[in-house]
């Protein structure tokens, strides 16, 4: 039985690339986005290249809203087998500077979006006794970020909320786990930064030199969905050192 996963944030950067992965390895795809016009047209290239996938808008901040989406979803597929939250903003302001509204604004895309996608979809899983929720989380979560202490606090808590969900929903069959990719080369990752800050944001030790790619990503992403991992239920994985 084809098997189905919604992706949040899938209209751009890596979850775009989650989305196409997951549609090359036979999953049925919902791309969910808030900004619909591009979940439509990645959408739209996946099934262009012989994927099934279809675009929902959501605002993964709004229950209502996150609702919708899993009854699409469920609508359109029958059935949800797993999630990647992957949704989150990373705007750059010193702590002495920051409105309340942007510090409200970034906790409630990147955590209350992860708790509430993941409160839809174990919702969903559980009386299947099956599922795999992913959260997206990233090393700045564990070693902080100069002007995106917002964002670094939003991280830690999808670190402790995945631990935490784990914990919930191992009786029921279900796993949580949650990925830190490490320096990318995305739209969200050059925001706010000249050529040469980005240089020194993604300068790792030696032996790992370089940004994470797409393929390592989509990787990862495709063991925590297998088979290999059914076991494996509350735990953050790193793709670079977090420094």
């Amino acid at each position: 039985m084809e098997k189905s996963i919604i992706v949040t944030g899938g209209a751009g950067g890596i979850c775009s690339e989650i989305c196409r992965g997951m549609a090359a390895d036979g999953l049925s795809v919902v791309v969910a986005d808030y900004a619909k016009e591009a979940a439509e047209q990645t959408a739209a290239e996946i099934r262009q290249s012989g994927g099934e996938a279809t675009a929902v808008q959501v605002d993964v901040g709004n229950q209502e809203s996150v609702g919708a989406m899993m009854s699409q979803a469920i609508a359109k597929y029958g059935s949800i087998d797993y999630i990647f939250n992957g949704a989150g903003i990373m705007p750059r302001t010193p702590v002495v500077d920051m409105p309340e509204e942007e510090w409200d604004r970034v906790l409630r895309i990147n955590l209350k979006g992860t708790f509430l996608c993941s409160q839809a979809a174990a919702r969903h899983m559980i009386p299947k006794k099956q599922g795999r929720i992913l959260g997206i989380a990233s090393g700045r979560g564990v070693a902080g970020q100069a002007r995106a202490a917002h964002y670094a606090a939003s991280k830690a808590g999808v670190i402790a909320f995945t631990k935490s969900l784990a914990v919930e929903l191992a009786s029921h069959n279900i796993t949580v786990n949650c990925v830190c990719p490490g320096a990318t080369d995305t739209p969200m990752s050059r925001a706010g930064l000249t050529p040469e800050e980005f240089k020194k944001r993604t300068e790792v030790p030696p032996l790992m030199d370089g940004l994470t790619g797409k393929d390592e990503i989509v990787g990862l992403v495709r063991y925590l969905l297998s088979d290999a991992t059914r076991f494996v239920t509350g735990q953050t994985f790193f793709l670079r050192t977090p420094k």
